[in-house]
């Protein structure tokens, strides 16, 4: 050896240590491959069961939600004989719903009626005919509906055999609370099959639903659905007890295994299986083990193949390089100091020269490309800022004066504040005289902050006031309400509360829609809280109702309102400011006049936040009841 060639010699070594570590990274590689490619096929059926879960409790959750809504509002429509109209509208407006049975048993009626909506191929049809009606398939079910209503199991159509159904029981209640009847509300399975046949699982893998008692409800096999059972299965099919893999998935939620089903001949496939919520259901993907690492075993045969070439051609370039190369290495050496050191002028040909000539150019491009983009970033931010000020401007002009120049003649005094949390914010007050002794003052809480948020304020602000037309804070309450809720199409709402004040006579009259309960100061000498609310916020129900409520103010009794922005208002330490609080600091103001009261309460905000950026929007509002000077 020692009289080889130091070519030779070279040669041997590297060739050595370089099949040595290409064997190395190629076994590693592959077991590495294996382990990520099987960790990738479980995350891809753990990805296409939740498609399916999703779609399912998507189904699931809106049928329930429609049940109990319509359990709620039956007593109303069947009081007013629009129950079946009222049924064959929500088959109609939720396409999700095949349909809708109903049995109720009015106190006033001695006989039950049945009203039952059905959707078709031909459109919905609507029957008071018991026999009509799907509910009768469980009367196990109907005997003990519980409060929060029961699923029933898969069911064919009486009217059309094939589709699959399932319903969902609920009791009728009346607003007392007495059971009159129940419901069922039918979806039909036909959509799973629909999203199980758009997911791919290879080229002969399949996946399949079934029941909490083991029946087929979806298969690629037609003809198996609702007539097998998972649990009926041949004992040759897993390869482990079934029982432990039930053990497992009820643990867990799923589990992976190894079985050999008859769709392929009882060939070995892998499966994964999860629990789909809400319904016990079991999701099953498969997928044949030949097919696991297929393209693995192919991917490295040809790394196999093409590393035997490259240490072949490998073992021909050494040979090659330390035979014929090393003697003009010194040449070479030798030209690359010259090239270095002298002869700095003279151009060097070469690709690497013209790659990277190309290179510069397409960077020189970018840059360019990245000061034009710099540019019009700065044009837009300063005309988002123009429109921001103009929008901060027309919500400052909304608002009206926190000071309002009431005479004495008015008998009341009013302060008020208004500080956003943003530029722009969603909190709104008012105050007007609808007539000459009856002052009306508002206070609002828009949900969310921004520009959105203000422009809903703004419509709302001019709905108040466009509707404080009558004496009753119930009635321009509904009627705000209404307007409001009709194109709401952000899903905005607001909680308000309305104060309507005889000037005379010290009456208020209010009403509360979801708003924090304010405070009454009686005479600087004790505090009341308005805990009353009237309804849900405005603008999220049409036609809803709304109460109200009157209390007589005294001579020097005030109300102080105030928005969320005020109670939840955080220190550094994520404290709140809270109602507590609150109370207690407006306990020490009893003998302030408004603006000092709501002055003092912006101070002791500003030092519990400190530093802390507020999080909501602050309104405070106090409005004294001076007594009539003319009585």
């Amino acid at each position: 050896m020692e009289k080889r060639s130091i070519a030779f010699r070279l040669s041997l070594y590297i060739i050595f240590a370089v099949t040595t570590i290409i064997t190395l990274i190629v076994y590693l590689n592959y077991d590495f491959s294996e382990k990520i490619l099987m960790q990738n096929i479980e995350e891809a059926a753990v990805n296409q069961s939740a498609l399916i879960i999703n779609q399912v409790e998507r189904h699931i959750i809106a049928t329930q939600e429609i049940s109990r809504n319509v359990a709620t509002q039956t007593p109303y429509y069947l009081r007013n004989n629009d129950l079946d109209l009222f049924l064959k509208g929500v088959v109609q407006a939720n396409p999700i719903i095949y349909g809708i049975h109903a049995e109720v048993s009015p106190p006033t009626q001695e006989e039950k009626s049945f009203v039952s909506v059905v959707r078709s191929k031909d459109g919905i049809y609507l029957s008071k005919d018991k026999n009509f009606c799907t509910n009768y398939h469980f009367p196990d079910i109907i005997e003990n509906i519980e409060g929060k209503g029961k699923w029933s199991k898969p069911f064919y159509c009486n009217k059309h055999d094939s589709i699959l159904l399932i319903s969902y029981f609920k009791n009728i209640v009346t607003p007392d609370s007495s059971k009159i009847g129940f419901l069922s509300c039918e979806i039909s399975l036909n959509f799973l099959n629909k999203i199980v046949s758009n997911i791919e699982v290879g080229k002969q893998g399949f996946s399949f639903i079934v029941s909490e008692s083991g029946q087929y409800i979806t298969h690629p096999r037609k003809e198996w659905i609702m007539q097998r059972n998972i649990f009926d299965v041949s004992e040759k099919i897993f390869d482990e007890n079934i029982d432990s893999h039930l053990k497992t998935l009820k643990e867990k939620g799923s589990v992976t295994g190894y079985a050999y089903p008859e769709l392929h001949d009882y060939k070995k496939a892998w499966f994964y299986a999860a629990t789909i919520p809400h319904t016990d259901w079991l999701i099953l993907i498969v997928k044949p083990y030949k097919e696991l690492f297929r393209d693995l075993d192919l991917i490295f045969k040809k790394i196999i193949i093409v590393s035997a070439a490259g240490i072949a051609f490998i073992l021909l370039i050494i040979v090659v390089l330390f035979r014929q190369m090393l003697s003009p290495l010194m040449k070479l050496i030798h030209s690359i100091r010259k090239f270095s050191f002298g002869e700095r002028n003279k151009r060097v040909e070469g690709n690497e020269l013209e790659l990277l000539n190309e290179s510069l150019k397409v960077f020189q491009e970018q840059y360019r490309l990245y000061l034009k983009e710099q540019t019009e970033s700065r044009k837009n931010r300063k005309k988002y800022e123009r429109d921001l000020k103009s929008a901060k401007e027309i919500h400052t002009s909304i608002i009206p004066s926190s000071n309002p120049m009431f005479t004495k003649d008015k008998c009341v005094e009013l302060y008020a504040e208004l500080h956003p949390a943003e530029s722009i914010g969603g909190d709104l007050y008012d105050y007007f005289f609808i007539d000459e002794k009856h002052l009306l003052f508002s206070m609002g809480d828009v949900s969310g902050k921004g520009i959105p948020a203000a422009l809903f304020m703004g419509v709302a602000h001019t709905m108040i006031k466009s509707k404080a037309n009558v004496l009753s804070a119930a009635q321009i309450m509904r009627q705000v309400n209404e307007e409001l809720s009709k194109q709401n199409i952000n899903q905005h709402f607001l909680t308000l509360f309305i104060g309507i004040l005889n000037i005379d006579t010290g009456e208020l009259t209010y009403c509360n829609a979801a708003h924090n309960y304010p405070y009454i100061i009686r005479n600087e000498s004790d505090i009341e809280v308005l805990d009353i609310a009237h309804g849900l916020p405005v603008g999220v129900y049409a036609n809803k109702d709304y109460s109200e409520d009157n209390l007589i103010l005294d001579k020097g009794d005030s109300i102080l309102l105030y928005t969320d922005g005020t109670i939840d208002c955080k220190d550094a330490s994520e404290q709140t400011y809270g109602v507590e609080r609150l109370f207690g600091n407006v306990s020490l103001l009893l003998d302030l006049r408004p603006k000092e009261i709501v002055k003092r309460l912006v101070k002791s905000l500003k030092l519990f936040r400190g530093d802390t950026k507020p999080t909501d929007d602050i309104s405070l509002m106090v409005v004294r009841y001076l007594g009539n000077s003319k009585k």
